[in-house]
Parts: C-alpha cells; sequence; structure tokens
C-alpha cells in the first residue's frame, strides 16, 4: 500500500512539473497569449447598418451593430453575413424584423455595382405577406445591402426565380430607397 501512494506521488509530481514546463516554454504553441494574438491577427471588427420596420410598418430604422470578421473577407462574404445579421432581427426596442427567421442565405455575387442574393424558399413560404410587410422586406434588405461599400443595386431571388412575396414581383435591381428610412 505504502508503495502505491509513493508511486501515485511521484507521477503526480512529474506530471506537475511537465505542466509548468509547458505553461512557460512560448515554443510549445500552448501559451495562452498566444492564442489570442493568433485570434487578433485574424479577425477585425466591423460596423454595420441594418434596417429593421417601425412599430407602423411604414419606414425602416438604422441600427449599427459591430461584428467580428476574418480579416481580408471577400465582399461577398461579407455582405452574406451580413444578411444573415439582418435575418436574425433587431436587439433594439420597437423596431421589428423584415425576413423570416427561418429564410436561409443560399447565394450572395457581387458584380460591379450590384449584389445578387438568393434565398431559401421560407421567403415566399414563412413571409407574414401583406402589403406593408412585403414594403419593409424589401426596404430593409435594399437600404442595408446599399450601405456596404461599393453596393448601389440589389437583386433579390429565392431559390433562383425572382422573388415574390405576394403583391410585387422584383425581377430588375432595386437601388436605395431613401424615402422609406425614417428621418
Amino acid at each position: 500500500m505504502k508503495r502505491i501512494l509513493i508511486l501515485l506521488l511521484i507521477v503526480a509530481v512529474v506530471l506537475s512539473a511537465c505542466n509548468v514546463i509547458k505553461k512557460d516554454n512560448p515554443s510549445t504553441g500552448n501559451n495562452e497569449d498566444n492564442i489570442d494574438e493568433t485570434v487578433d491577427l485574424k479577425s477585425e471588427e466591423k460596423e454595420i447598418v441594418l434596417y429593421f420596420a417601425n412599430s407602423q410598418a411604414q419606414y425602416v430604422v438604422p441600427e449599427k451593430r459591430t461584428i467580428e470578421v476574418e480579416k481580408g473577407i471577400s465582399s461577398a462574404k461579407f455582405a452574406r453575413i451580413v444578411l444573415e445579421e439582418l435575418i436574425k432581427g433587431p436587439t433594439e426596442e420597437n423596431l421589428y424584423r423584415t425576413i423570416p427567421s427561418e429564410v436561409k442565405v443560399l447565394n450572395v455575387e457581387i458584380q460591379d455595382e450590384m449584389v445578387f442574393v438568393d434565398f431559401s424558399k421560407e421567403m415566399h413560404t414563412k413571409h407574414w405577406r401583406g402589403a406593408a410587410g412585403e414594403d419593409m422586406t424589401i426596404s430593409s434588405l435594399v437600404n442595408t445591402m446599399t450601405e456596404l461599400e461599393g453596393i448601389k443595386k440589389v437583386l433579390p431571388s429565392v431559390e433562383g426565380m425572382a422573388l415574390n412575396i405576394e403583391h410585387m414581383v422584383v425581377d430588375e435591381p432595386l437601388e436605395r430607397l431613401e424615402d422609406k428610412i425614417y428621418k
């Protein structure tokens, strides 16, 4: 019994010593400070502006958010992340989502000054419909995307087909809708 206790004590001391050496040795790559520095070198914070409906569904209201993205991210990947933030909905009180939470971004392409956005079928099947809801969805989407550097037009689609929620078929690119932004 005494031998087992002595053996366990020796093993514990050896393991403790190995752990101290590992933490103090920066060449092992396990130093926590090195890990934090690596993460900081690969990502950066960016401020974005998202537009959500006001309580009367007459205007869209800007909401600023800071997100962390990969440094050197492509414009299309950044646009996708912004769209996913828009789909998450607002964080501020008295603002309302404009795109159903079930909607997925299938594809984002940027050509010249236009962004092509393809959504999943839930944009049609889960949308609450109505002229006001449709108007807020379009205004929110277009104004959010035209906040991005170099984007002047937006052409949304649903699974490769023209966006057609209820009252409007969008088969031509849309430009920023300044008159829909609450001032």
